[in-house]
């Protein structure tokens, strides 16, 4: 059985790999390492609000990895709407799916400037 970090991590290599390969890479990378920043800073509601204009693409692989909602808009309205409760669950759930992004995106893609 696994935990659900582990399924967290699983996905979120496989969305990294995958953005790995398309034509936006470091746009993407950018993003996966300030996002977990801009939730600290701004709440989850406002980060969410802010990529769904900036970066789609991270969006939808932030809702694979946390699979807790469909798709990318109902994070944006299930995060709005939730009771306080359950706006921080989903915030520190937000929170480690994000995290996994952004430490994947570390380990596979790097600085691409610098050739890693």
């Amino acid at each position: 059985m696994k935990t659900y970090d582990q399924k967290m991590a699983e996905q979120a290599f496989k969305c990294v790999n995958s953005a790995n390969k398309r034509d936006k890479v470091e746009e993407y990378r950018s993003f996966a390492l300030s996002f977990p920043s801009l939730v600290h800073s701004c709440g989850l509601v406002q980060a969410v609000a802010f990529a769904e204009i900036k970066n789609r693409d991270y969006l939808k692989d932030l809702v694979a990895v946390l699979n807790e909602v469909e798709k990318e808009t109902d994070l944006a309205s299930k995060s709005r709407e939730a009771q306080v409760v359950d706006y921080m669950r989903i915030s520190r759930h937000a929170l480690s799916a994000a995290s996994w992004l952004k430490r994947y995106v570390q380990a596979i893609i790097g600085d691409k400037k610098e050739g890693n």
